[in-house]
């Protein structure tokens, strides 16, 4: 996998996978990744590029988005998600650790698969940045993961009103989850809602 590692600070104890939106890259979301290393100085930092060249022609992106249909992107989701994890398995077995150990965070389109896998493989915890739950059927048994779903409140691209969706299907299923919207903010990360998220990490 092409990824961009930031090494532990101190001794490693646990494993980051950060993984960027649609037609991005390794490259975008490493600021993100830095301020993970600085609050958890155990924890190594996996930024990697998504599988395919975005369909857009630009970056790269998890899986195919075919307009609006939740439902195809769901498919398309499910189709890649093995490759996906079998990436992440190889970091954890080759670090000796479990999915105890691990948090999986993303923006947008890698915001919903960090929702999605990390559910269902129960990692430690989920940070979620302007995405949506595509298959709500892992919440069906509890889930042990603590969750942190932002949102910019003026997001255009995916609109607040599916993070509120996913709170919803969260907290009926008993999932640990908080959340942080930014007033003001369109489709992205902003120093509050870095700052919410800095807090959830440092409450692990």
């Amino acid at each position: 996998m092409d990824e961009i590692v930031l090494k532990a600070r101190s001794d490693m104890d646990s494993l980051a996978f950060i993984f960027h939106g649609y037609g991005a890259d390794k490259d975008n979301l490493r600021p993100i990744g830095e301020e993970f290393s600085k609050v958890l100085p155990g924890a190594e930092v996996h930024l990697p590029n998504g599988l395919e060249n975005c369909d857009d022609g630009f970056g790269r992106q998890w899986f195919a988005l075919e307009g609006n249909d939740v439902n195809a992107w769901e498919r398309a989701f499910n189709d890649n998600s093995s490759k996906i994890m079998s990436y992440v398995d190889s970091v954890i077995a080759e670090k000796n650790l479990s999915y105890d150990n691990v948090i999986f965070a993303g923006f947008s389109q890698g915001a919903m698969l960090s929702l999605s896998l990390g559910l269902q493989y129960e990692v430690k915890a989920i940070v979620a940045f302007s995405g949506l739950l595509l298959n709500p059927s892992v919440c069906a048994l509890k889930k042990s993961a603590k969750v942190l779903l932002t949102h910019g409140a003026e997001d255009t691209v995916i609109p607040v009103s599916a993070m509120k969706l996913t709170e919803e299907a969260l907290s009926k299923a008993g999932i640990n989850v908080q959340t942080a919207i930014s007033p003001n903010l369109s489709h992205g990360i902003d120093n509050y809602l870095l700052s919410r998220t800095v807090d959830f990490l440092k409450g692990l």
